[in-house]
C-alpha cells in the first residue's frame, strides 16, 4: 500500500480559501454579451481592488501545490499575509450566505 497522506492544518486552510474563492466567483460573476460569441456572451468575474480574480486564484493554487508536493510545510510571512488578505475579501460572500441561512 502507498504512503498515507494527511493534510496539515495549514493545507486545510488553503483548501478552504480555494473553495471560498470559487464560491465568491460563482456568486459574483456577470454575463456580458459579446458580438460574435456564441449564444449570448461570456461570464466576467469582478476584480479585487484592481487585481484580477484569476491571478489571485493562481497564487492560492500555487501554494496549494507546494503544500501538496511537500515542497514546503509552512508559508513565508508575505505569503501568509496575502492569504489572510484574500480570505478577508473573498469570505464576505461566504459570511453573507451563512447569515442568510439563519
Amino acid at each position: 500500500m502507498g504512503k498515507e497522506r494527511r493534510l496539515t492544518e495549514l493545507h486545510k486552510k488553503i483548501k478552504h480559501l480555494t473553495h471560498t474563492m470559487l464560491h465568491w466567483a460563482e456568486d459574483n460573476k456577470t454575463k456580458e454579451w459579446t458580438p460574435g460569441v456564441h449564444k449570448g456572451g461570456h461570464y466576467v468575474i469582478p476584480q479585487r481592488n484592481g487585481v484580477d480574480w484569476k491571478s489571485d486564484f493562481k497564487f492560492v493554487t500555487k501554494i496549494d501545490m507546494m503544500l501538496a508536493d511537500g515542497l514546503d510545510d509552512k508559508l513565508k510571512k508575505n505569503e501568509m499575509k496575502m492569504c489572510n488578505e484574500l480570505y478577508k475579501f473573498y469570505s464576505q460572500t461566504y459570511i453573507k450566505d451563512i447569515l442568510r441561512k439563519k
